[in-house]
């Protein structure tokens, strides 16, 4: 996907100074935007497949290969906040099929090894090694597991600096056992067998840790087609292993037409969470392009649930995710107008309330013809900092996006010559103030027009925006009330809004609003003691516009 450098923030909570209570730190959010294609700085396809997802001090590098040369080039990306992807090129050239690699760093030897299934199907384990996580690798050597050859593998470091094999074991049949081997000390060579299972039909192998508790992930033997997710768990990896379990996947049966690659834990100051990282190799829905699926897990106990999300929202910082809220783009329902129009495919398209569920039949179209423009009008004049373009496979390859007070005078706000097809244009920009939001297009990405999905506009930013008092609607001022369980709150202009409550601590105790609202008066039930339990005093916050625009303390009985 096509995303600039941003930062999306959070709003902060600053009760400390109040209660001499410790607050958490400000939040700084990234949007992953799935069933779409991943660019890098190029605007090229990102290509991983089979590869491996780590993060090296500040750094995540992303290898991989693609089908099309038996992965024999493995590419390596870097990002340092998993959404904006820099292409170092090939890392590691092999004269033979090679995939399945992983690369780990070993603090004895101060090497990066990458770890990997070498020369195909029924084939070695390989080793390459390099001093930096994205130089040239240089080949090692290959041993066979146990005297045999082997299928799918990865590998696994645990805390304490030891590394471990996970692998599909071809000793008594093709993909009939799975195992686990520690490797040697400097991760060059395999040093003993600790667990084995007779595991039939199953592979892509992977290993990962919460709580105390292994997880060994694997998918069908189904060839590049999609499969159902399962997993053995632990508390050591020489076992006992439970029996294997499904991964709970909220509403698909073949990992949203995935196969398990990897699961990534992201570590933050305020949690821990981990995320699943799945090739989608064939597309059997229409709806659901891209090459690459990554979704938020949660935890039901310590059962595993994979929760489905097109669009949604990743604090690196934190360690913490949350849903893409809709209700932010404030372009929704708002008129749109292009050049031209192909078909059916008018412009009001990319404004309406779609979701993935209609995208195959829902954008706008333009003619066949170089420029070409679609704008959003707001309706009056807003804080913008954000655009958000959900391309069409035909895409525009060059393309500017332009603000307006009044549709004639346009000011450049992002430009590129790198767009590509069934992307994800996701960009910040300065704060302006603007009525209307367009897309410019000068060079397509095909011979066809111009098309999109979705035409996103946001205000994103935590800092104060002026805005003019012809833009800011009755009431002149925040206002902010309790009376008889019920919060009234009204509001100066229409903004993303939320109205927290909080004991004397600084704990959140409820949310009633968190979302896009209009100007003026709006209300909330509170029943009091149901959401903050002890009666006592409690802090109520209302935000706006980036800012906090009332703070309401009052004693509840």
């Amino acid at each position: 996907m096509i995303r600039s450098r941003r930062t999306h923030r959070g709003l902060s909570i600053a009760l400390g100074a109040l209660f001499g209570c410790a607050s958490p730190a400000q939040a700084a959010w990234r949007t992953i935007h799935n069933d779409f294609y991943w660019a890098d700085n190029n605007g090229s396809k990102i290509l991983t497949r089979s590869g491996d997802l780590r993060k090296f001090g500040d750094t995540y590098y992303w290898y991989g290969g693609t089908q099309s040369d038996l992965h024999r080039a493995q590419t390596c990306y870097t990002s340092a906040n998993l959404a904006d992807w820099t292409s170092k090129g090939v890392v590691f050239r092999s004269p033979v099929e090679t995939n399945r690699i992983d690369v780990v760093y070993n603090e004895s030897t101060r090497l990066y090894v990458m770890v990997m299934k070498y020369d195909g199907n029924g084939a070695h384990l390989g080793f390459a090694t390099s001093p930096t996580p994205d130089g040239q690798f240089t080949f090692k050597g290959q041993v066979l597991i146990d005297d045999a050859p082997m299928g799918d593998m990865s590998v696994y470091k645990d805390t304490d600096g030891k590394a471990y094999l996970c692998a599909v074991s071809w000793k008594v049949g093709t993909n009939r056992q799975h195992g686990i081997w520690l490797l040697s000390p400097d991760y060059l060579s395999v040093e003993r067998r600790i667990f084995l299972w007779d595991i039939r039909s199953r592979e892509a192998p992977n290993i990962f840790k919460r709580n105390g508790i292994y997880y060994y992930v694997h998918s069908e033997t189904n060839g590049i087609e999609s499969s159902p997710t399962r997993y053995y768990s632990a508390t050591n990896l020489a076992g006992p292993w439970s029996a294997a379990t499904m991964v709970q996947m909220q509403g698909s049966t073949n990992s949203w037409d995935s196969q398990c690659d990897l699961v990534l834990p992201i570590k933050g100051s305020q949690d821990s969470m981990f995320m699943y990282v799945g090739d989608r190799w064939v597309k059997p829905n229409a709806l659901r392009e891209g090459d690459y699926t990554w979704l938020p897990m949660t935890f039901n106990g310590n059962v595993p649930v994979v929760n489905y999300h097109q669009d949604w929202d990743l604090n690196l910082e934190a360690g913490t995710w949350r849903p893409f809220d809709g209700n932010s783009n404030l372009a929704k329902r708002k008129t749109a107008t292009a050049s031209s129009v192909n078909g059916a495919n008018s412009a009001n398209n990319v404004t309406d309330s779609a979701t993935m569920a209609n995208y195959a039949t829902t954008r706008w179209e333009s003619a066949a013809a170089d420029p070409q423009w679609i704008m959003v009008d707001l309706g009056s004049a807003m804080a913008v900092n954000r655009v958000i373009l959900k391309w069409h496979e035909n895409n525009g390859r060059s393309f500017k996006i332009q603000v307006s007070n009044d549709a004639t005078a346009w000011t450049d706000v992002y430009s590129t010559t790198a767009g590509l097809r069934r992307s994800v244009t996701d960009v910040a920009f300065t704060r302006a103030t603007a009525r209307y939001v367009r897309m410019y297009g000068t060079q397509r990405g095909g011979s066809n027009g111009y098309s999109l999905f979705d035409f996103m506009v946001l205000n994103d930013d935590s800092e104060p925006i002026p805005i003019s008092d012809r833009d800011r609607p009755a009431p002149s001022m925040a206002t902010l009330s309790w009376n008889g369980g019920v919060l009234s709150y009204s509001l100066p202009f229409a903004s993303r809004a939320k109205l927290e409550a909080f004991d004397m601590c600084g704990k959140s105790i409820g949310i009633f609003a968190d979302g896009y609202l209009g100007a003026g008066r709006h209300e909330a039930a509170f029943s009091g003691k149901a959401e903050a339990g002890p009666a006592g005093p409690y802090l109520f916050r209302l935000q706006a516009g980036g800012k906090n625009l009332m703070t309401m303390r009052t004693t509840l009985r």
